[in-house]
């Protein structure tokens, strides 16, 4: 079966808010379920972050820092998952968390009281984390960052925005990974009535 989740996040996708939108984006940049990863070598990364408006231009990057951002992709991933009610990775959260003891970072505030983060030194990919964790901010915010979730489906884990208006979405797709879940807990549970 070919996996939707693309069609349908693209359904929703204009009624995204961008500082969302940013923060999906980045965690799917590698597809767990199809076994895909975007962020393929720092130059790859340094294309992304530029086309994601993160870095003003394709920075030149190195290894560690591919590191880095996959790191904090991960570790925000934790942080959707959680959204979705389920228990975080403390050890992915971990790891995400000393990333960014790494990249120092200055609070500032604008001239309206809002809150943003620059990069305490003239690195691309502080400069990127900074933009990137201002966006996680300004979702939360915005009150959208708890419709940021990950799909329940343990297999998957792609991340949506619930758009439901009780925000009770759990699969990134109703027609993949929604029927894939129902469809297995179907069968087993025939199976255990049959006691096969």
């Amino acid at each position: 079966m070919m996996r939707d989740v693309k069609s349908a996040d693209a359904e929703v996708r204009s009624a995204i808010p961008p500082a969302a939108l940013v923060v999906k984006d980045i965690i799917n940049s590698a597809d767990l379920a199809a076994g895909t990863e975007e962020l393929t070598t720092p130059a790859v990364l340094g294309g992304w972050l530029r086309s994601h408006g993160l870095v003003d231009t394709s920075p030149r990057l190195h290894e560690a820092d591919l590191a880095l951002v996959v790191a904090v992709r991960e570790g925000l991933r934790q942080l959707l998952l959680v959204n979705a009610g389920h228990d975080p990775d403390t050890g992915v959260l971990d790891r995400c968390n000393a990333a960014l003891r790494s990249t120092p970072l200055v609070v500032r505030f604008d001239a309206t009281g809002r809150r943003a983060l620059e990069a305490a030194e003239p690195r691309p990919v502080a400069t990127a984390i900074a933009t990137l964790l201002t966006a996680v901010d300004q979702a939360r915010a915005d009150g959208v960052w708890e419709r940021l979730k990950v799909c329940a489906r343990d297999e998957c884990r792609w991340a949506y925005y619930d758009a439901s208006r009780n925000r009770s979405g759990r699969w990134c797709s109703m027609t993949d990974c929604g029927n894939r879940v129902k469809m297995k807990r179907a069968y087993a549970a025939r199976v255990g009535r049959t006691g096969e």
